[in-house]
């Protein structure tokens, strides 16, 4: 954990510090290997729970039970028909959660936490907390973006925005064509490009 990688004729693990346009100082980014999206997709499955609540407050609620947990949301992805993809962890975790708008006044989310094994009852410990931020937050409580970097479709602002990342987060990152911008893997697996540059870096090869 803690490294993004690279893949050129060698996997090129790489622990940096990334520049984000406009802010004051160096972020430190700690990044996940990438097939992790991919193993916690399809190896392990989770926990699912449906709340008769609307997305935007279940959002939330989300969001609180996970920083009440010393965890926090890394990437938030917008994904189709109002829904959301959450990735999140920390050095022995990762988790995604994915939100799904049934109705107006009903949100069924899908928890997938592992270690090197599925972890249920943290998955379940999560559910729970979610339950009992939804009781008592207020009415209209949303998704707290202050501090989050835009992901877009593509390496422009004028672009679409796909989602937001956290600083500090550990994402897959890459360096794109397009100077100033990075690649990031979102937890669906698609792409997004975030505003920055690599600003140094230790490099360490691996063969394939």
């Amino acid at each position: 954990m803690g490294y993004i990688t690279r893949r050129q004729s060698h996997i090129v693990i790489l622990l940096v510090s990334l520049w984000f346009t406009g802010c004051a100082a160096v972020t430190a980014v700690s990044v996940v290997p990438g097939a992790l999206f991919e193993a916690v997709a399809n190896q392990f499955i989770g926990e699912e729970e449906s709340f008769s609540t609307s997305i935007k407050s279940t959002l939330a609620a989300t969001q609180l039970s996970l920083r009440s947990m010393k965890l926090d949301v890394d990437v938030l992805e917008i994904q189709q028909e109002g829904g959301y993809a959450i990735a999140f962890g920390n050095a022995k975790l990762d988790g995604s959660i994915s939100l799904k708008k049934q109705t107006e006044r009903l949100t069924t989310i899908y928890i997938k936490v592992r270690d090197t094994t599925r972890e249920k009852s943290v998955e379940r410990a999560i559910i729970e907390s979610i339950r009992a931020k939804i009781k008592s937050t207020p009415r209209g409580k949303r998704f707290q973006k202050t501090g989050y970097h835009n992901l877009r479709e593509q390496p422009t602002v004028k672009s679409a925005r796909l989602g937001w990342v956290r600083p500090g987060a550990r994402l897959e990152a890459f360096e794109s064509r397009t100077p100033g911008w990075l690649s990031i893997k979102l937890p669906s697996g698609k792409i997004a490009y975030l505003k920055g540059s690599i600003k140094s870096k230790i490099v360490q090869k691996a063969k394939l």
